[in-house]
């Protein structure tokens, strides 16, 4: 198992995520995967500094968690207005706690399963807080193959494939919905910039030139066989 880099890894994660919030094609792509299958409830585990949750908050409820204060912070001072949204400081490594005023139909976790080292207890205890019919979604990224010093820096223990991820929720109780590869186009920069170049973080020039031509990649991706990608979909159901 890779091992998880030192705490001031988490500046190039912030720097990142900073970088990701004018990536808004990026943001709505993720957005259009989980919207068919929200509900009223949500409860955004890992939420960042709100990237996906203005999305989550059209329309609904929703409680956004996140280990660190100052992504908090950062997401309170964009999202804090709307009086839908709720914040909350949550260790993910430790057990979830039981939110009493606030019961979640919908679990959302985008990129943040790789994070958690024993993802298997995590999923156990999001099968747990979700009532029958609640569903659990989540966007990771996919390829062990393609591990390299990026994954190392931003504290990923792994990469998924579809397989070990679908074999994971479905240990746990879940009923897999849907589960898919995405983002072809995507492998080769990550493979390039974290395995031959070495680098730590995503360079900001890539992620805005990457959302740029996502919107004439996703559709053009729709209709082409995807049995590999950069990251994968998993919708799942608790009967």
């Amino acid at each position: 198992m890779p091992k998880q880099p030192p705490k001031d890894a988490w500046d190039g994660q912030l720097e990142t995520l900073d970088d990701l919030s004018g990536a808004v094609h990026y943001n709505r792509w993720i957005y259009g995967m989980m919207e068919p299958f929200l509900g009223r409830k949500v409860l955004e585990v890992g939420c960042g500094i709100g990237n996906l949750t203005e999305f989550l908050a059209e329309g609904r409820e929703v409680l956004a968690v996140d280990l660190q204060d100052s992504y908090l912070n950062l997401a309170r001072k964009r999202l804090g207005s709307r009086r839908s949204v709720h914040f909350q400081r949550v260790n993910l490594e430790k057990k979830l706690p039981f939110f009493q005023k606030f019961r979640p139909d919908t679990i959302v976790s985008s990129n943040v399963l790789e994070h958690i080292r024993e993802d298997r207890g995590f999923i156990r205890e999001c099968y747990q807080r979700l009532p029958r019919g609640g569903r659990f979604l989540n966007f990771v990224p996919a390829m062990p193959s393609i591990y390299g010093s990026m994954d190392r820096h931003y504290g990923h223990f792994r990469r998924y494939t579809l397989g070990d991820l679908d074999g994971k929720m479905r240990d746990e109780g879940f009923e897999v919905l849907q589960s898919r590869y995405l983002n072809l186009l995507g492998i080769f920069g990550w493979w390039l910039n974290g395995r031959v170049l070495k680098k730590t973080i995503v360079p900001k020039g890539q992620i805005l030139l990457y959302d740029k031509i996502l919107r004439w990649v996703v559709p053009i991706e729709k209709w082409l066989p995807r049995p590999i990608g950069l990251s994968l979909f998993c919708a799942a159901i608790k009967k």
